[in-house]
């Protein structure tokens, strides 16, 4: 069952704020936070934390919500409270800006609302002053901005948008000498963290990314390769480890599936964080996570004898690929350890913002074409670009599944090929009947 959490009540559109979400949300008792503040009722304080999550990384206010651990919290406001909260906006920010306010009414009530105050950083002229100075957000409360910090938000374009809605650049698929594609695929999901003041001046802590190997090794990312191992008949694994390329802000961990007679790895992940080089400068930590692929590769290159048909990659892999990548990435101890890496509250941590699938061989060549029907006529794909959908919250199960499907659906449809939704639509009747039996 989905669980409605400050990020996805942050990216839904209006008109699914509802009570039955706002309710889900304050019944998880959650503290206020960086991101998530409570008000009773309206006062002048609320327009200080407007600038100052404005300042900061962003968040929610809802107001008409007792700030205690009892029950009955939702007490609601008046709707005059929307007019309120924007006039003393208007009033009192410098410049004057209002967040996006918005109003659910309470049940069996002629005048009682919540308000949900949405407040989009990447919307608000930064900084936001109040009485001539620049809040920003602690964990919990507001503090004035530090001189730097002032500079750094003085500094920003008003367009600016900060690290933790921005995606991961695609990767380069790996080549063979004459040109030709060295893997049979790639994919690669990450983020891009804000980055605390104290980690602007040190290098990345040796102790924090072995912290960092260590959770990928428990997480479905590894489950998701060694299953995969076992599909391709690869007896071994090396964890993920420090290899290759490391420097002071560089970390590279590097999984491979073991194979004997000297081959390429068959399989294998790398999963990289970075830090400019320049220290004590604002910045994000950008971590990204690649998964590559070489089996065709291999059987095309050893001649396997007796002849046999090239792998294939099923549609139910290629949404165990994604699925995996993705829950391993918003798992706890995964988050945890990237937040002490790039020293923030592990709340600020994003959920991925994109995925990208790079091919060697077209998609149609690639992908097991049962089930799918080719568009005469549509040329080739060799992989896509996948925006995660922001008002889905990813570390959910189901709402995991339904990113992934909508994005198998776009590579299928890329590619030239109907008929991925009703695959899905069978795989899942399948799946349930195998579960009820």
């Amino acid at each position: 069952m989905s669980v409605t959490s400050v990020t996805s009540l942050f990216r839904c559109p209006a008109a699914d704020v509802t009570l039955a979400r706002v309710s889900e949300l304050v019944d998880q008792s959650l503290p206020e936070s960086l991101t998530l503040e409570y008000k009773e009722r309206f006062s002048s304080s609320l327009v200080t934390t407007v600038a100052a999550m404005a300042n900061s990384y962003g968040g929610i206010i809802l107001v008409g919500i007792v700030d205690s651990h009892a029950n009955g919290r939702i007490v609601g406001v008046s709707e005059s409270a929307v007019t309120q909260i924007a006039n003393a906006c208007h009033d009192t920010l410098e410049p004057p800006w209002e967040p996006e306010i918005v109003p659910v009414r309470l049940p069996d009530s002629v005048d009682a609302y919540v308000l949900v105050v949405r407040v989009d950083p990447t919307r608000a002229p930064r900084p936001l002053l109040v009485d001539g100075y620049a809040p920003v957000r602690l964990h919990g409360r507001n503090a004035k901005a530090s001189k730097d910090r002032l500079s750094q938000l003085f500094s920003e374009s008003a367009l600016s948008m900060p690290a933790m809605y921005k995606t991961v650049p695609a990767p380069q698929l790996p080549r063979e000498d004459d040109g030709s594609a060295a893997t049979d695929f790639m994919m690669r999901s990450g983020m891009q963290l804000p980055v605390g003041e104290s980690a602007t001046w040190r290098p990345l802590s040796e102790r924090g990314v072995d912290t960092l190997a260590a959770a990928l090794n428990n997480s479905a990312v590894n489950r998701l390769l060694v299953s995969r191992c076992s599909e391709f008949s690869i007896s071994g694994f090396n964890p993920f480890s420090r290899q290759g390329f490391n420097r002071a802000r560089h970390a590279r961990l590097e999984w491979q599936g073991v194979v004997d007679r000297g081959l390429p790895y068959p399989i294998e992940a790398v999963a990289e964080a970075d830090l400019p080089n320049a220290y004590g400068v604002p910045s994000s930590l950008q971590f990204t996570l690649d998964i590559v692929v070489r089996v065709r590769v291999i059987q095309a290159r050893e001649g396997i004898s007796p002849p046999m048909p090239l792998w294939t990659l099923t549609p139910f892999a290629l949404r165990e690929f994604m699925t995996g990548i993705i829950a391993g990435l918003t798992e706890a101890a995964v988050i945890v350890a990237l937040a002490d890496l790039a020293d923030i509250d592990p709340v600020l941590v994003p959920q991925p913002a994109n995925l990208t699938l790079l091919t060697g061989p077209a998609v149609r060549e690639l992908l097991s074409v049962s089930g799918l029907v080719g568009v005469a006529g549509a040329g080739d794909s060799y992989g896509a670009s996948l925006l995660s959908n922001p008002t889905l919250d990813l570390s959910d199960a189901r709402e995991r599944i339904e990113q992934v499907e909508n994005w198998m659906t776009q590579v299928a449809l890329d590619a030239g090929l109907r008929g991925m939704e009703q695959l899905l639509s069978r795989m899942h009747q399948e799946e349930q009947a195998a579960a009820g039996g």
